[in-house]
């Protein structure tokens, strides 16, 4: 049997707390091992029971993004997925850049929340559509990244790249482009590595700040 996924509930409605976590144990591979009303309860939580996961309000006491930066320093393990109910796209961009790995609405739909909890243990990015669509629309606008680093992409790299940032995972990327998914996993690792970013989601951003997409 495979170890539980544990988790932190961080959010400053104890209602919100409680429905989540009514909802959560009735899943046998998720636990959750604490529950927090602001950042700094988040933080000290994380730090002492090193979750795999913390699913964090974006606006709560002391701000769900200073709540990732203090986790993400505190338990480098856990991963960090916000769950709000404002499209607000800077704001996520800046929780993104402090270290979330995903992030969902507080709609997404119960089924949908556990399988990004799940994903999230694995290291793997979720952004809600609408989240998405929001980032994709303020990063358009915004500044471009410099493009001698898109340069050092290979073409496969950014076909690869550009997939990544439309959500989808490894083996869809896999089906997408008619290639191992072995070979995407190498890909993505090369990816990660020119960019200097840490994850799927932080390269996803940077793709959608450079306005690329796939052909």
């Amino acid at each position: 049997m495979n170890a539980q996924i544990r988790i932190v509930i961080a959010d400053d409605h104890v209602l919100v707390r409680q429905g989540i976590r009514a909802f959560l144990e009735t899943h046998a591979d998720l636990a959750i091992v604490g529950e927090a009303e602001d950042a700094a309860g988040a933080m000290k939580l994380c730090a002492e029971h090193q979750p795999d996961v913390a699913l964090v309000d974006l606006v709560m006491p002391g701000g769900g993004i200073e709540a990732t930066r203090t986790i993400r320093v505190a338990s480098p393990h856990t991963q960090v997925v916000l769950l709000t109910s404002f499209e607000d796209a800077q704001q996520i961009v800046a929780a993104v850049q402090a270290g979330a790995l995903s992030c969902m609405l507080k709609d997404v739909d119960a089924d949908a929340l556990a399988d990004t909890l799940r994903k999230a243990a694995r290291g793997e990015a979720v952004l809600h559509p609408r989240v998405a669509g929001k980032l994709m629309d303020a990063l358009r606008r915004g500044s471009e990244p410099g493009s001698e680093v898109l340069e050092t992409l290979s073409q496969r790299e950014r076909e690869v790249l550009a997939l990544m940032a439309e959500g989808l995972s490894n083996q869809h990327i896999a089906e997408r482009l008619g290639i191992g998914e072995k070979t995407v996993k190498t890909h993505v690792s090369n990816v990660l590595g020119k960019l200097n970013v840490s994850d799927r989601t932080q390269a996803a951003v940077y793709a959608w700040k450079s306005g690329m997409k796939q052909r």
